[in-house]
């Protein structure tokens, strides 16, 4: 199992908990779907989750208040860490530049 599949499949259960039963519909090509409404028209959502490679800091105190949170809330990466290319990958590219003549 791919890590992070647990931690999104509780998610999705607490999602569930907190919407009920009735509004789960599924999960159909890595997306989860739900029952919601919006100006009395019941409309279908579609979650789709992925785990970053790198995670983000929530510039915030640590306990949350809902009543409080704003649209514009600003996360930024914990450790930013260019990528760097291998030695491997260099001979590899020198490689198909001779190859195809460039």
């Amino acid at each position: 199992m791919a890590k992070g599949n647990e931690a999104k499949k509780n998610l999705i259960n607490k999602l569930i908990a907190a919407v009920g039963p009735a509004a789960y519909l599924g999960e159909y090509d890595k997306k989860y779907y739900f029952w919601s409404e919006e100006a009395g028209e019941k409309i279908q959502i579609a979650i789709s989750m992925t785990c970053p490679k790198n995670p983000v800091a929530v510039i915030e105190s640590e306990e949350l208040n809902f009543e409080d949170i704003g649209e514009n809330k600003e996360v930024h990466p914990v450790k930013f860490e260019p990528a760097e290319i291998t030695q491997e990958e260099k001979d590899k590219v020198a490689e198909l530049i001779e190859k195809l003549g460039l």
